[in-house]
């Protein structure tokens, strides 16, 4: 019998191999004759010690798919214990543990200053690391998983990829899934295949209701973000949660439509994103960020009549504010404009956002930092003034300011 290529090409195949392995209740990589890193990430989410499936992965070394999964640290991460140096610095990252509210920025930046060591980072770099802390972000806001998610990185330059290298990105939890995520809020939605879809619009998230365009830290914009990335740059974009999948391959044909399954699928015992695209196709970040700014606007309601973030220089008795204090970290950036801005609006100060040492911001931060600001701002008419915000930055605090006052 042969033995099986667990790649992204295909990832359906993995699917049904990892539904024998789970009907088993034990699986071995050397029984593969290839596994990409989604697939060996998929199987350690589910494998780990404490985790409520009943699953073992057997060590494995015999073939290429087991030394791999090996070398990049599939062990320690299904025992919890500390993880490995890379075994291909530039190629690959060992599989990393995020819990609850980790270390998104730090593990995200890590990832991506191993795999894409170029300085200054090409705008690759900065797409993969505006990805990567969107899909841990999500895992720590929604999987409700007690484990936290498994995150890795490859890149793939032979084979199919030789001549086109590619960078694929995963995160993958055993948490309660897509579907179970957003119904509560959403009660409109029905199947899980229905819920994958309704997660890449533009402002869906289980943290605030229909009709809503974000809570106080939630602008439901990540999922969407990433699927219009992959589109941009003729990528691949691969979900499965609890019952539905959902595949975009454009790396043959920018037409190329997504396939979606509902039940008839074999079933992912948790939440898996993988995310791949040619560096080449990356072109300029900024670029795709104005790009998915418009698309994401044009489903905005327009009731600005007025801008009241401006990006421009300053009164002279303005408060100029690093930006960069609140880093990444949305819980502290709601902090940061409870304590710093919304003070100043309400006494009709002046207030600068400097963004000089931030140059890519998620909007799941901008949106904590700004969203409620930004009504203050409009409701008291005071503006707030923008310096140092690169072109990618600015097209992302316009959007921020477009559903925070239209929707």
């Amino acid at each position: 019998m042969m033995q099986p290529r667990l790649q992204l090409d295909d990832p359906h195949a993995f699917l049904g191999w990892l539904a024998a392995a789970r009907e088993a209740g034990r699986a071995s990589f050397d029984d593969v004759h290839v596994a990409q890193v989604f697939a060996i990430a998929a199987v350690a989410a589910i494998a780990r010690r404490g985790s409520r499936m009943k699953f073992e992965l057997e060590p494995a070394a015999a073939t290429g798919a087991g030394r791999f999964a090996h070398a990049i640290g599939i062990d320690e991460a299904i025992s919890g214990a500390g993880g490995r140096a890379p075994a291909e610095r530039d190629r690959t990252v060992t599989l990393t543990r995020v819990r609850g509210r980790g270390p998104w920025e730090s593990v995200s930046e890590q990832i991506v200053s191993l795999l894409l060591p170029t300085k200054p980072w090409v705008p690759a770099a900065d797409l993969f690391y505006h990805v990567l802390v969107e899909l841990l972000r999500n895992v720590g806001q929604h999987s409700n998983d007690p484990l936290g998610g498994i995150v890795a990185a490859q890149v793939n330059d032979a084979g199919p990829y030789a001549g086109a290298p590619a960078l694929q990105v995963v995160v993958a939890d055993n948490g309660i899934g897509v579907f179970e995520a957003l119904r509560h809020m959403r009660p409109s939605i029905k199947t899980p295949a229905e819920a994958l879809v309704r997660a890449l619009e533009p402002h869906v998230s289980g943290a605030f209701p229909e009709g809503e365009s974000g809570s106080g830290e939630n602008a439901g914009l990540g999922l969407f973000v990433i699927s219009e990335v992959a589109k941009e740059t003729d990528g691949r974009l691969f979900l499965a949660s609890r019952g539905a999948t959902y595949f975009l391959d454009r790396s043959v044909s920018p037409d190329t439509q997504p396939v979606i399954t509902n039940g008839e699928a074999p079933d992912y015992p948790g939440t898996l994103v993988v995310f791949e695209t040619a560096m080449a196709h990356v072109g300029s970040y900024e670029g795709i960020m104005k790009h998915i700014r418009d698309l994401a606007a044009e489903r905005t309601p327009k009731r600005i009549t007025y801008r009241w973030l401006r990006f421009e220089e300053p009164p002279t008795d303005s408060l100029r504010v690093l930006v960069a204090v609140a880093s990444e970290d949305t819980g502290a950036a709601m902090t940061f404009a409870t304590t710093v801005i919304k003070p100043r609006l309400l006494r009709h100060e002046s207030i600068a956002l400097d963004f000089r040492t931030m140059r890519v911001c998620t909007q799941s931060f901008l949106h904590a930092l700004l969203h409620e600001s930004v009504r203050l701002a409009w409701a008291l008419k005071v503006p707030m003034f923008v310096v140092n915000a690169t072109p990618a930055v600015q097209a992302q605090l316009e959007l921020v300011e477009g559903y925070s006052l239209g929707g």
